[in-house]
């Protein structure tokens, strides 16, 4: 692809083309250390804001410009920004730029400001058995609503007879196991309670225990560290182990330290006019967030999701290049890792009109190595993922398959569905999933081995693809 000459690319300088060298550079720099895991931490994601708005500025892509949104509005009625709480989600309120209060006007244009409460677990985390260490995210993980705790506790096994949605809560509040640390078996929980009416169950279960000293999850594998359901704390700390932790334990020390705060995040937006059909947009996402620190644990998110920011900035380079004949929105959701409040935010309080959405396309994890795609939709996006087996059988080096996944609230595409837009959701499978929500989830550990063929199935879904 040759290099052409762009107005408005950054100082007047030549538009670089996309590559594999571009990716791979963009997920190191992401994942480095100086962005600890790109949280609210040391301020993470204020930094990895400032270089993809960096990135845009270089390249010459702004934001949505001010006419094209009062066309877009005209004749209907734009919503005002308001707050929202979604089902089983924090409470989400517009703000200002706090944390971006020194941002510059240019800056500022990019983005979109909310902000929701955070159980944020900077302190140390140590759990020990009978006077042996634990290793923090290889033998357990701290759930995200965990409050601070330390000190010893005795070790109770639940009997499996009280792991049933009627007895759980009833059994726990008739004794005081306030000294104790209450073993249950995850797997069997999971398989009684996670199915029963559809209910919040850490909610349901776990934050009515006002006289339990900590709840140890003993499952056959290993949760990893997640922050979806870190907008409230239980009363103690929770904790999910791998089947290494021992059937006879007498005592367990904690130490864990939490703080819930006031959170503000900060959603990207820019914007590539197209030449034919202006009005109509393709939404191209991806999160730029992860999960920042726990503990003394960096979790720095190569894959999740340095790779598909990564391949949005590759996107631009494109379209730069070769102006597209439908705008294309490129979002860099902040908070999909705090339960998709990003995502929900501005499906809600939406920049220009959903209904002028042609397609909403999300790419997270896909700097791995496999050979297929998981692609999850909504029943209404069938012929997209149509289109997108077309073009697949037709690369000269075809992913084995493309696996439709049904709809489930799992990423940023998941408020847009609900919303009735056309979505997708696209990752990768391989040897990386393994590092899947652990501080192994580094550079040295992502692959870029399908960059060239996502690169491909994506531009060319995006040329031809019409609702």
């Amino acid at each position: 692809m040759g290099i052409i000459m762009m107005q408005g690319c950054g100082n007047g300088a030549q538009t670089p083309p996309p590559s594999e060298e571009y990716y791979d550079a963009v997920v190191k720099e992401l994942s480095s250390e100086k962005y600890y895991g790109r949280s609210n931490y040391n301020n993470g994601t204020i930094k990895a804001a400032e270089y993809i708005i960096g990135q845009l500025q270089e390249l010459g892509v702004g934001p949505v410009p001010a006419e094209i949104i009062e066309k877009s509005w005209a004749g209907k009625q734009k919503p005002e920004l308001h707050s929202l709480q979604p089902e089983f989600k924090s409470l989400i309120t517009p703000c200002d730029a706090r944390r971006w209060s020194n941002g510059t006007p240019e800056q500022l244009a990019y983005m979109q400001h909310y902000n929701f409460p955070l159980n944020a677990q900077r302190g140390p985390v140590e759990l020990a058995v009978d006077g042996k260490p634990l290793r923090h995210t290889i033998d357990y993980t701290l759930k995200e609503f965990s409050p601070s705790f330390e000190g010893e506790l005795e070790v109770y096994y639940l009997p499996d007879e009280y792991i049933h949605p009627d007895k759980f809560n009833k059994f726990l509040s008739s004794r005081d196991f306030s000294k104790k640390a209450v073993v249950i078996d995850w797997d069997l929980f999971c398989s009684r309670m996670f199915t029963y009416k559809g209910i919040e169950v850490y909610k349901t279960y776990f934050v009515p225990q006002k006289n339990v000293g900590a709840l140890i999850c003993r499952s056959s594998e290993l949760l990893p560290y997640f922050k979806s359901r870190n907008h409230f704390n239980t009363p103690m700390p929770v904790f999910i182990t791998d089947n290494s932790f021992p059937m006879d334990a007498k005592k367990v020390s904690i130490k864990c330290s939490s703080e819930m705060i006031d959170n503000d995040a900060h959603n990207i937006i820019a914007w590539i006019p197209g030449t034919k059909n202006p009005e109509k947009h393709f939404i191209m996402a991806s999160h730029y967030d992860h999960l920042g620190i726990c503990g003394d644990q960096i979790f720095y998110g190569a894959n999740d999701n340095s790779s598909g920011t990564a391949m949005l900035l590759n996107l631009m380079r494109h379209y730069k290049l070769n102006p597209p004949e439908h705008s294309i929105m490129f979002i860099f959701f902040d908070a999909e890792e705090n339960n998709l409040l990003g995502s929900f935010f501005y499906a809600d309080n939406p920049v220009l009109p959903l209904e002028n959405i042609e397609f909403f396309m999300e790419l997270d994890m896909i700097g791995d190595n496999g050979n297929n795609i998981n692609c999850q939709i909504a029943d209404n996006a069938e012929p997209a993922l149509e289109y997108l087996n077309k073009i697949n059988g037709g690369m000269e080096n075809p992913f084995a398959e493309l696996i439709r996944n049904p709809l489930d609230d799992y990423a940023d595409h998941y408020p847009f569905a609900l919303k009735g837009v056309q979505s997708m959701y696209m990752e990768t499978d391989g040897d990386t999933n393994k590092n899947y929500h652990s501080p192994r989830d580094t550079y040295e550990n992502y692959y870029s081995t399908n960059y060239n063929r996502i690169f491909t199935l994506v531009t060319e879904f995006l040329d031809g693809y019409r609702r």
